[in-house]
């Protein structure tokens, strides 16, 4: 599993890292046009997680989830090195690209799209299902397994942003496609390797399944007439599965408000049974206040989906910027000439991640807890938005001054350096501080949904981030679409011409700091007035039998101990993760039965429980946003 980590981010960043280039390089596209592009790819990749993750929940399970759209990942890397190569699918040089030749991009990093989303959301989950929870050894080696795992992908993303955008900018754009290709098809094939050897979880319902048919009946209640019932009258005299259930992890206290959803819980609500691994019945008083927990955190959604707009920005018009300054360097103790890649700028970012997530863990946070008291999960989402706009002001400052010294070339006149244009090492802040925004807002955005959700419905609640990222980027290809529209009207001039250096893209970027604070603003206010949730979350996992040739006998629930969450909470500390405890959700896990085995049919009870291919998050070290 780790191999073939390894290999689709190699694949999925050799290909996503340097698009913008490609577009306006090869396809002869403009800068704008190519942002947009460059968004709803990004959006979509971040869109796309919501399906597999359903799939994998409720319908396929995570095995055949995860090849089927690696099968598909493959065809569209294939696809993409075959546009590069096949003269016709490529506008000559200076020329733009038809609409066929659009189309046939499009196409490619569509199918490419709808392949990393079974991917995405899946693999992590996938490999924490090898793990018998209940076995102290086997959280150890899960641990492990773990580290191992984010190296992969950390190993993967930076030979991608390094050898790949090389091989892609000063090589063959089809012979940097085509490796890519040929990790992703390395990458199915390690993972089909290993189908005789793994665990699978059953498939049962997805949560997100469960706000659907919350909401559905609300409706249809409402349209029939039925009386609201207000939550905390409704579950007073119960404490069977609202304050506490066996399967389903912590206690849960009723909202005391009304809400339009109680609807859902008059009356009768018939629940459909069967589909893959079996259904439970609608329990619609419980699922109404799982529903209303998850919805308070829509206000938070709302106003943080900018910052990932700001995000976006860094895959396009950073990249962009880059291209256009100084980018020759002599290596150290030779002679020798390097063009650096733009795209390679990146990598300030990942650095700046590896560097100040234990710097926050270990000393900032304690800090500030010693001096003021510990810093709320919406506080320190707050200052990483506020870094965010900073990167903005720092982008614009150094394309001022890169528009500035080009001027003064052109002047004639001795520019502020020795080199005709600024050198792309001062591009290095900016990508530093977008990194250590992630550090406070993408990760505490992420420990946010994750902790003010119930166990069952962290899923929901993880899917938020992702959507919220999605939206996030598809804002961008909007804005970018509306600034080429109105600038000429507004400002006299275009701010993204086909050639930056005629335009004011520190402009733009000053445009995208203001928007962000007033998103910062609107955060704030919803902030001061979020009250926390106290959710309890609990752990319960389900313990195999494991006998002869991977044959699985029945299996038994079994609660973890609080010395085995004590445990797991201090490996994580120990390991500098992020503390953000596993998913509570329980497991059925079968191996492959021994020839002429019967693998028993699960219980009722064992059939009480909710997938978590999103909601899973290891206690391991944290990553840049796209790694999760």
């Amino acid at each position: 599993l780790s191999g073939n980590e390894f290999c689709e981010r190699l694949a999925y960043y050799g290909l996503a890292t340097n698009l913008v280039m490609y577009i306006t390089t090869v396809m002869g596209g403009d800068p704008a046009d190519a942002a947009i592009q460059v968004s709803v790819f990004e959006g979509t990749c971040y869109l796309t997680p919501l399906i597999g993750a359903y799939l994998a929940d409720s319908r396929w399970g995570r095995y055949k989830t995860i090849l089927v759209f690696s099968s598909v990942y493959l065809v569209g890397m294939v696809m993409l090195a075959l546009t590069s190569w096949l003269p016709g699918l490529t506008p000559p040089d200076g020329d733009e690209a038809t609409w066929p030749q659009l189309g046939a991009l499009i196409a490619s990093l569509s199918v490419i799209a709808l392949g990393t989303g079974g991917i995405k959301p899946n693999v992590s989950a996938f490999g924490a299902d090898q793990f018998n929870e209940a076995d102290p050894q086997a959280n150890k080696a899960k641990e492990s397994f773990f580290n191992w795992f984010y190296l992969a992908i950390n190993v993967g993303s930076l030979i991608a942003c390094t050898v790949i955008v090389f091989i892609q900018d000063q090589v063959s754009w089809t012979l940097g496609f085509s490796v890519p290709a040929v990790a992703m098809a390395t990458a199915v094939l390690l993972f089909v390797a290993g189908r005789n050897v793994y665990r699978h979880v059953l498939p049962t319902e997805s949560p997100m399944e469960r706000v659907v048919r919350v909401v559905a009946a609300a409706v249809h209640n409402s349209i029939s007439g039925a009386p609201p019932t207000n939550g905390h009258n409704h579950y007073k005299n119960s404490n069977h599965h609202l304050h506490h259930h066996a399967m389903l992890g912590g206690g849960l206290s009723a909202s005391p408000l009304p809400s339009y959803l109680d609807l859902a819980a008059a009356g009768r609500v018939s629940d459909s049974e069967g589909g893959a691994g079996g259904r439970r019945r609608f329990q619609r008083n419980m699922s109404v206040e799982e529903v209303k927990m998850v919805l308070r955190l829509m206000p938070v959604f709302f106003t943080t989906m900018l910052y990932w707009t700001i995000y976006t920005q860094m895959g396009s018009f950073f990249v962009q910027q880059g291209n256009l300054m100084a980018r020759e360097v002599v290596l150290p103790f030779t002679s020798t000439h390097f063009h650096v890649p733009s795209a390679s700028m990146s990598l300030f970012n990942t650095l700046s991640i590896i560097l100040l997530i234990p710097v926050y863990d270990k000393l900032l946070e304690p800090a500030i807890a010693r001096c003021r008291g510990k810093i709320t999960l919406l506080q320190r989402i707050g200052w990483g938005m506020v870094l965010a706009l900073v990167s903005m002001l720092v982008a614009a400052a150094v394309e001022w001054y890169r528009l500035r010294s080009l001027d003064m070339c052109r002047n004639g006149a001795d520019p502020p350096l020795h080199l005709g244009s600024l050198s792309i090492f001062w591009q290095a802040p900016q990508y530093f501080i977008v990194g250590a925004s992630e550090v406070l807002a993408s990760i505490g955005q992420l420990e946010f949904f994750y902790d003010q959700a119930p166990d069952v419905m962290r899923s929901c609640s993880m899917a938020l981030q992702l959507a919220s990222t999605a939206i996030g980027s598809y804002l961008s290809g909007i804005i970018v679409w509306a600034v080429q529209l109105g600038s000429p009207a507004i400002a006299g001039r275009q701010w993204l011409p086909r050639d930056l250096n005629n335009g004011r893209l520190d402009l733009f970027f000053v445009f995208m700091a203001a928007l962000m604070a007033i998103s910062t603003a609107s955060f704030v206010v919803v902030a001061m007035s979020y009250t926390y949730k106290q959710v309890e979350h609990k752990r319960h996992v389900v313990q195999p039998r494991v006998s002869g040739s991977g044959q699985v006998g029945a299996p038994t629930l079994v609660p973890a101990t609080q010395a085995m969450a004590a445990a797991a909470a201090a490996a994580a500390a120990a390991g500098g993760g992020m503390g953000v405890p596993s998913a509570a959700a329980p497991m059925v896990i079968r191996g492959r039965a021994a020839a002429g085995a019967e693998v028993p049919e699960p219980t009722p009870e064992e059939l009480d429980m909710y997938g978590r291919s999103l909601a899973y998050v290891p206690p391991s070290p944290a990553l840049p946003a796209p790694f999760r």
